[in-house]
């Protein structure tokens, strides 16, 4: 009995000490390993004053070579409602899992009271998961889970968050488009539909399809010929817990769907795969829609001049982003900030 009582004890003191090290790690040098680890101190900051806080990816970030001076889609968005400050935290490779830890550590003193989400449709493919930049983002996350600060540095120095090579993330990659099942579709996955298209099975190609216009039709059968599964997504999973998460904090929530190239998919491979990204479209505003948040919905508002590639990305032109914020206005027109 005595043995216990005195394991009990050090167990206590132990959790005690480790509380007490949490309290001063977090006083001390936890903001600064915030910042070199995740670089988003600042961006977390300027949410305290504002009204609106808009969350995106390359979207909002990048605007092609030499424009790096124009304004993204939240900047456009803060123009066009002057009575409103809209704070922004955008950056290329962020998807929804980082959405989530960054609402996390939103002060609870915030004014913020909409929460915009860049809602992607291709950061539930496999092609975009499975991408060189993917390890960044995994050890930016370990720092901003929900846990004691002091835990995340610790697994951060034994080397918790997922790093993979590239020929990994490669294998990672077509075994998904190997496995993933396609229900509604020509093929039964995703490799055996790519292949098929480079083969020319589905397009007699002639002399007018470069290699090229082939690589960007192959490149759209990558990024869109999936079916989102509601009970393995991880990209599902985590908007179900930005859902929660703006519940929690009496937040009303925004998902902006952002736009597609559909009409260059189908032209370069058939309307088969635009009906695949109107199924997926369609369950996303179902599932978020009931669960009372607003879905903007702009994947068809855009025109191909638009895009500033023509391979799959969410890189705008300037009057694309301005399309896109004037559409974001309009829905939430009648929030109270």
């Amino acid at each position: 009995m005595k043995a216990l009582k005195q394991i009990a004890l050090k167990g206590l003191l132990l959790l005690v000490g480790l509380i007490a090290l949490n309290f001063i790690y977090k006083a001390t040098l936890w903001q600064s390993d915030l910042e070199q680890y995740t670089s988003l101190t600042d961006e977390i900051k300027n949410t305290q004053n504002a009204d609106i806080l808009y969350l995106g990816d390359c979207s909002d970030a990048y605007f092609g070579s030499g424009n790096e001076h124009e304004k993204g889609i939240s900047q456009l968005l803060d123009s066009l409602l002057p009575n409103t400050k809209v704070a922004t935290i955008s950056e290329t490779g962020f998807h929804a899992g980082m959405f989530s830890s960054v609402l996390h550590h939103i002060p609870t003193n915030s004014k913020i009271k909409t929460v915009i989400v860049t809602m992607n449709l291709r950061s539930f493919a496999a092609y975009v998961k499975y991408t060189f930049i993917t390890n960044s983002i995994n050890q930016r996350l370990v720092m901003l889970d929900n846990n004691p600060p002091l835990l995340n540095r610790f697994f951060l120095m034994v080397n918790n968050s997922e790093h993979y090579s590239g020929a990994e993330l490669d294998t990672m990659k077509i075994n998904r488009w190997k496995n993933d099942p396609l229900n509604a579709s020509p093929y039964n996955n995703l490799f055996d539909w790519k292949t098929a298209y480079e083969n020319g099975k589905i397009i007699d190609f002639d002399a007018n399809w470069t290699t090229q216009l082939k690589e960007k039709g192959a490149a759209h059968i990558a990024n869109y010929a999936f079916e989102i599964n509601t009970k393995t997504s991880l990209r599902i999973k985590d908007f179900d817990n930005i859902v929660t998460i703006a519940k929690n904090r009496n937040w009303k929530l925004v998902f902006h769907l952002l736009p597609e190239n559909s009409s260059t998919s189908q032209q370069l491979v058939g309307k088969e795969l635009t009906n695949l990204i109107n199924h997926n479209r369609k369950l996303l505003k179902q599932r978020y829609n009931k669960n009372g948040v607003v879905v903007v919905d702009n994947i068809g508002l855009l025109n191909t001049e638009e895009f500033i590639e023509t391979k799959p990305n969410s890189h705008y032109q300037y009057n694309g982003r301005r399309l896109m914020a004037k559409a974001i206005k309009e829905k939430i027109a009648n929030f109270k900030n």
